[in-house]
């Protein structure tokens, strides 16, 4: 009896121990395991944490881009305006120099009267339309005083060509062989000149 409980006391002892030499594999497994876990958390955390600097990085860099975008828009809006107020105001600056010239035009005729205003081929039917004279209300006078000289009508030497100064300048022409326009044109003028040049010899 002695020895078998013995044996049952020694099997038993073999049995705890063998327990517990499992039991602690089992927990020194844990807590490497554990440790392992660990470690490999924290590596993936780190690893996490760069990603979202990189990506805070990218998102702020995009920000600084779209704010400059957003200023450089505004510039060109504001170069814009300035543009289109400088159009304006030349609109503006032209617009006075039309008034101010219209207004120097109606001084200049009021200080000088229409009627000593040159006559030009352009203005007048009665000046040639062959010539590029001017002729002044002294001028015109002159000639028909040079007419009525030389016995080409009865005219008024008022500086105006009118129906009877035409006449007299038709008249003229026909007897010096010019075309006949009853206009003071320049070929009717320097025949005049030179008529009056040879009577006055």
């Amino acid at each position: 009896m002695n020895h078998q409980v013995r044996l049952q006391l020694g099997a038993t002892g073999k049995g705890l121990l063998a327990a517990t030499a499992i039991g602690w594999t089992l927990f020194v497994y844990s807590v490497l395991s554990t440790g392992l876990e660990e470690h490999t958390l924290q590596r993936e955390n780190q690893q996490l944490r760069q990603q979202i600097e990189t990506v805070t990085a990218e998102r702020d860099q995009l920000a600084k881009a779209n704010d400059q975008k957003i200023l450089a828009g505004q510039d060109l809006n504001t170069m814009l305006a300035r543009i289109e107020a400088a159009t304006e105001e030349l609109q503006q600056l032209d617009s006075l120099r039309t008034s101010v010239s219209q207004a120097i035009e109606q001084t200049r005729l009021q200080l000088t009267g229409p009627s000593d205003k040159p006559v030009t081929m352009l203005e007048s039917p009665e000046v040639s339309t062959t010539s590029a004279i001017r002729l002044s209300k002294q001028e015109i006078r002159t000639a028909q005083e040079a007419l009525v000289d030389f016995g080409y009508g009865k005219l008024k030497a008022d500086g105006a060509l009118g129906p009877s100064t035409r006449k007299a300048v038709e008249a003229f022409e026909r007897a010096k062989g010019l075309p006949v326009t009853g206009k003071l044109g320049t070929a009717t003028l320097q025949a005049l000149r030179t008529h009056t040049a040879s009577v006055t010899q």
